[in-house]
């Protein structure tokens, strides 16, 4: 005898019903964001902010400990070199809590002596702001806090994620962090260039081509996320976005910048 079809049809829809909500949940859980229909890229229009002359006052903001290395240590390295003054602001601890089988604590402790460390190479001492890491979002919370270490800081220049033109495939604390520091930029009406990395959609590229291997051990400093194979890995990735920023200057590597005069 046949099942009846409207228990089978309440079974179908249960069913699909769980594998929904199991696949919207892993979504809101894990971190990355993957952006099926991206933004077309602005073309490529060069501008100068000279931040490569004087003494500039300089704020790097992260979402997380081994950031600033990944994204733009070989940068930080040679404005640090020709006398910028440098302050660095970590949004999360890089603690990871949320993910199964891991010490919150620990990570954290290990990641900011990390951090602590590679920072100090190019002249800044992080300040951590705490958040958590996986989860952040452009709240007036996040914004108030970034807004009351650059306000302290005074810089002609900030230094943050890309939000509007990120990669394809990025961490979501990485665009949120981008969006908090632009927004609360604007809202507060402060004036200096907005230099954004990790985009899309560069308008300034600085030559790192005499700086690549110090940009490797940099990266190296991070043992509890890039080692071995890893390491060897992140590295090859690193490269080829750095050919890819130094193609637009004709230099064997580069760093992009999208850059607004604010």
């Amino acid at each position: 005898m046949s099942a009846d079809p409207t228990k089978r049809k309440a079974r179908r829809v249960t069913v699909y019903s769980a594998l929904i909500g199991t696949f919207w949940a892993l979504t809101q859980w894990q971190p990355w964001e993957f952006d099926w229909f991206p933004r077309d890229g602005l073309p490529y229009s060069p501008v100068d902010p000279k931040i490569l002359t004087g003494t500039p006052r300089i704020v790097v903001v992260t979402a997380h400990p081994d950031d600033s290395e990944f994204y733009i240590g070989a940068s930080a390295t040679i404005l640090h070199r020709q006398g910028a003054i440098m302050h660095h602001i970590v949004v999360t601890d890089g603690d990871k809590g949320y993910y199964p089988f891991e010490e919150a604590d620990e990570n954290r402790a290990t990641r900011r002596a990390e951090q602590d460390k590679a920072s100090g190479t190019w002249g800044a001492k992080p300040v951590y702001l705490s958040f958590p890491d996986g989860r952040l979002r452009n709240t007036s919370e996040v914004r108030e806090a970034i807004w009351k270490e650059i306000q302290a800081f005074k810089p002609d220049f900030v230094l943050s994620f890309d939000g509007l033109f990120p990669p394809r495939m990025s961490h979501q604390d990485h665009r949120r962090s981008g969006d908090a520091v632009e927004d609360v930029l604007k809202e507060k009406g402060w004036e200096g260039w907005l230099m954004r990395f990790s985009t899309g959609s560069p308008n300034f590229v600085i030559d790192i081509s005499d700086t690549w291997e110090t940009k490797k051990d940099l990266l190296a400093i991070h043992k509890s996320q890039f080692y071995g194979d890893r390491l060897e890995g992140i590295i090859n990735l690193v490269e080829s976005r750095a050919e890819r920023d130094g193609e637009k200057i004709g230099a064997a590597y580069g760093e992009g910048f999208r850059c607004e005069k604010l």
